[in-house]
Formats: C-alpha cells, structure tokens, sequence
C-alpha cells in the first residue's frame, strides 16, 4: 500500500531526482559538440576533395582524365557518409536528453495528478501539464493573426495569375 504524500515530499522527491540531471544534459551536449567537430572535418576534406577535382578540369577541361577522380571521388562519398552516420547519432543523443528531461517531468506532473485527485491541493486550470490534452499554454498564448503588422501571415498570398 502506498504511502499518502504531501505537497512537500513530493517537491522534494522532484529536487532530487532532478538534481544530477544539468550534469547528464551537459554530457549528452558534449557528446554532440564532439560528434559535431568530427562530422565538420568531414564536410572540410570533402570540400577539399572537390575542389581539388574543380581545379583539375578548369586548369585541364573535362577530356582529359584526371588521375585521382577515382580515389577522391571514393573519399568525398565515405566522408558523406561518414558524416551521415554521425549525425544520426548526434539525433540519437538528443532525443535521449529530451527523453530524460520529458521523463522527469511527467513524474512531476503525475503526482501533482494524484495530490490533486486526492484534495490535497487545488486544480488549477492553469496550471501548465504534459498529461492534458488541451495544451493550456498555447491556449493562454494570442493567436497569431492578431499580430499589429496588418496581414494574417508572414507571406501575402499568391495570386492565381500564372
């Protein structure tokens, strides 16, 4: 049987579990920033690759056969996909940190849920949640087309004149 938690216990148990997760995030961060570096050497070489490539056909035009198409061609497509690799895992690693932190959070708002249905504090309507589904933040938000510039979007519309 579970014990009944206060308002208190529960901010406390919050505070805690939250307390090592700025270290995680910043880990999570610079484990990106790494992968990052690798994935912008390379694009470099690539580029350098390519533009070795580009200089042998305007010094040379494109009939004669440049001797290193073949090899560079070959490292200009394995750094591409190099790169590609890297950058999945760079994707793999944010979505673990917003996972932790979409986690942590909807541990919070599950016993805020529970103190709530048991009287133990008042519903708030405004009280921002990831577990209702009508988003009341947005809800609390104005709607974009009462912007002051005059016009409903960022881009008048297209005329049908073709």
């Amino acid at each position: 049987m579970a014990l009944a938690e206060d308002a208190a216990s529960v901010l406390e148990e919050f505070v805690q579990n939250v307390a090592n997760l700025p270290a995680e995030i910043a880990h999570i961060l610079e484990e990106i920033q790494a992968k990052d570096r690798v994935v912008q050497d390379c694009r470099t070489n690539a580029a350098s690759r390519d533009a070795s490539i580009q200089k042998f056909l305007k010094l040379n035009g494109a009939r004669q056969a440049n001797p290193k198409d073949e090899p560079y061609s070959k490292a200009i497509l394995a750094n591409y996909d190099k790169a590609h690799t890297y950058q999945e895992e760079k994707i793999g690693l944010s979505d673990r940190a917003a996972l932790l932190l979409d986690r942590q959070i909807k541990r919070l708002d599950l016993k805020i849920r529970d103190l709530q249905n048991e009287g133990a504090i008042a519903i708030d309507p405004q009280l921002p949640s990831l577990l209702n589904n009508n988003n009341t933040l947005n809800s609390r938000l104005p709607p974009l087309s009462a912007s002051t510039t005059g016009t409903s979007t960022p881009l008048h519309p297209l005329s049908g004149n073709a």
